[in-house]
């Protein structure tokens, strides 16, 4: 009888727990409140990574210049 009631409650604890995680994942599946931050900040990324990739070459001389000029005027 001892057991019974133990068992009892561990079932209702268990049971409990699972239906309060089921709740706040759905709760969570629903809140899309910083999904669009985080969708623009990895659409700005891959903008300056695609940009930098057909750039490279104009970028790179660019880059060259100016630490020749660095050097050239520390000496």
């Amino acid at each position: 009888m001892r057991r019974n009631r133990k068992m009892r409650t561990l079932d209702r604890l268990y049971i409990g727990g699972k239906t309060r995680m089921a709740q706040f994942i759905n709760g969570l599946k629903r809140d899309e409140s910083g999904v669009s931050s985080i969708v623009a900040t990895v659409l700005l990324i891959l903008i300056v990574v695609l940009l930098t990739a057909i750039f490279w070459d104009n970028l790179q001389k660019w880059f060259e210049d100016i630490w020749k000029r660095i050097l050239g005027e520390s000496i």
